[in-house]
């Protein structure tokens, strides 16, 4: 069941800026408080890539073993992180859940933090979206989404789908 806002109330999206890199057991039990909160729409991590192979250089080829390159549990989902978390960007239905995600973060990182509000995922389909997910018939200019959720977090450079998890679908108590 997908949750959809009236169209007076858009909801809000925030900017959690962690004053350093996480590791990846911080970044999982970040996720995790915040995935608790009621009201929180849809997360997307952001940070510095971890690649699997060495892509320059005298060892070019080489397998990379990075001790963070971990998988993690989120929300029942278990995925490998790919990255290192610099930032997380939350959108939220409304203004009580942006009180709750702060309290989320303060009990999940022991250092300072940043949230600020802004416009950091897409709320309109892209023409990448068009492309990956097609319209649903040529009269209609809807997409072919079940989880309309997924707008705007779509990168054309992935060769798969395997770094999107979809964590709960139903409503929070």
């Amino acid at each position: 069941m997908v949750k959809t806002a009236s169209v007076t109330d858009k909801p809000i999206q925030l900017r959690v800026f962690p004053h350093r890199l996480l590791q990846p057991g911080t970044a999982e039990c970040l996720l995790n408080e915040i995935d608790q909160v009621k009201g929180v729409i849809r997360m997307l991590i952001n940070g510095k890539n971890l690649p699997r192979k060495v892509t320059c250089g005298p060892g070019t080829g080489s397998d990379v073993n990075h001790p963070d390159r971990t998988i993690i549990h989120v929300g029942g989902c278990a995925f490998e992180l790919h990255i290192i978390v610099g930032e997380v960007v939350v959108e939220v239905e409304n203004e009580t859940a942006v009180e709750e995600v702060k309290k989320a973060c303060e009990r999940a990182l022991p250092f300072s933090f940043e949230i600020k509000r802004g416009h950091f995922i897409k709320r309109r389909p892209t023409l990448t979206d068009y492309g990956k997910y097609g319209f649903k018939s040529r009269t209609d200019e809807r997409l072919n989404l079940d989880d309309e959720r997924l707008l705007g977090l779509i990168d054309p450079n992935a060769k798969a789908e395997t770094h999107l998890c979809i964590t709960n679908t139903e409503e929070k108590p």
